[in-house]
């Protein structure tokens, strides 16, 4: 596959995932995460680094 369709095609998949791993993230905050700043301020920055690992094979992928 040519590097542009590569990247073409990796940045939608990159997209879906960001969405749906965006609405996962929301789901635990509103549904699980007790109502407290302490558990906020922990859940946020983890949720908001983890969804690194899963997409950087994708990201290697798309560069060739």
């Amino acid at each position: 596959m040519p590097l542009r369709q590569r990247k073409l095609v990796g940045s939608f998949v990159l997209l879906i995932w960001m969405l749906v791993y965006t609405i996962i993230c929301v789901q635990v905050a509103v549904h699980w995460l007790p109502d407290s700043h302490i558990a906020r301020l922990i859940f946020y920055p983890i949720a908001g680094i983890i969804w690194v690992f899963p997409a950087r094979p994708l990201l290697f992928w798309m560069r060739g």
